[in-house]
């Protein structure tokens, strides 16, 4: 396994993807895969490299790792890797502005988020009045408080949301009692958890078809080389398969990737994704995609006029379906 951050600007384009996959002497297929977070999501396909299933599935894989959803969205339009793990919303974003991404697997088509808040909150009703924060408005921790507001029956009125940027500028803020709530993810939440904060609001476990991270290509790269789109989504497919049934080796990976010391903490996020967010198959969320393009239409009215199937392309897991590969996995 390789991997490498790439800085991706508007004077620098690098492109990897061959017209043509031969493979390397060994056998291997080399295949570049993007991603944009140092997250649980990407533990499933950290581990699959790791544990080298990618390799049992004929593939060479090299890891990108490049900053921001957007930014990945745009080097994936640009060809600088085969296939993104990126978020929906980034890549939706991208095609409704003339890309040619498309969709062709879901690793987590919920939100992962949970409202961590103080000791002394433990209604709506405490709620009210007190300063949350959020990373940015749009973004996954906005869209997450919209949700968590509606279902404890508030509105964004009632409380007021702060954009103070990445988790750590968060927590530190919560921590110093600035704020009285944030939204976060496992193993950060855990973490806060062991230091006497609760969680008022887990989105992963309520009713939310909101999806949250997808596995990207271009449609010339899924029709010119759907085979090597088949063999990545079947490292996945057996890779979420593995990570869920050897919790030992699992956990320990996903501290290494994480950089999370404590394997109690890791704990808790492995339990959680495991339960509420890893399919075993990857289907992606066409109802989600319609939840996704009417937030974009308040802000780009294009988005309006596009339908969720344009976004998708399920002739690589729908193949791996009628081959009988997924039903090994059900």
């Amino acid at each position: 396994m390789k991997r490498r951050s790439l800085m991706i600007g508007s004077a620098v384009t690098i492109g990897m993807a061959a017209a043509i996959r031969d493979a390397s002497a060994d056998g291997l297929i080399p295949i570049s895969i993007g991603y944009d977070g140092y997250s649980m999501t990407t533990a499933p396909m950290y581990y699959a490299s790791k544990t080298g299933i990618f390799k049992k599935y004929g593939l060479d894989e090299k890891l990108i790792f490049v900053s921001g959803g957007s930014t990945l969205s745009q080097a994936g339009v640009g060809g600088s890797f085969d296939i993104a793990q990126n978020g929906y919303s980034p890549a939706i974003a991208a095609t409704v502005e003339g890309g040619d991404l498309v969709i062709v697997g879901g690793i987590s088509n919920t939100l992962p988020f949970q409202l961590v808040v103080s000791a002394n909150i433990n209604s709506a009703a405490d709620l009210r009045g007190k300063k949350l924060a959020i990373s940015k408005f749009g973004s996954s921790t906005d869209i997450s408080a919209g949700f968590a507001l509606k279902h404890l029956g508030l509105t964004r009125d009632d409380v007021t949301l702060l954009q103070l940027g990445g988790e750590g500028s968060r927590t530190a803020a919560l921590m110093s009692g600035q704020i009285d709530g944030s939204f976060e993810q496992y193993p950060r939440t855990a973490e806060l958890i062991a230091q006497g904060f609760h969680v008022l609001v887990d989105l992963a476990t309520i009713d939310v078809n909101y999806p949250n991270t997808a596995y990207v290509t271009n449609r010339k790269f899924v029709t010119t080389q759907i085979a090597v789109v088949e063999k990545f989504l079947m490292t996945i497919i057996d890779g979420v398969h593995q990570y869920k049934t050897n919790p030992e080796q699992a956990i320990a990976i996903t501290g290494e990737f994480l950089n999370v010391k404590d394997p109690a903490i890791v704990k808790q996020a492995y339990d959680m994704y495991n339960t509420h967010v890893f399919p075993n198959i990857p289907w992606p969320s066409e109802a989600g995609i319609t939840l996704v393009l009417q937030g974009l239409a308040k802000k780009n009215p294009k988005a309006a006029s596009f339908k969720p199937e344009q976004f998708v392309d399920l002739t690589p897991l729908n193949n791996l379906q009628k081959s009988g590969f997924l039903a090994k996995f059900q």
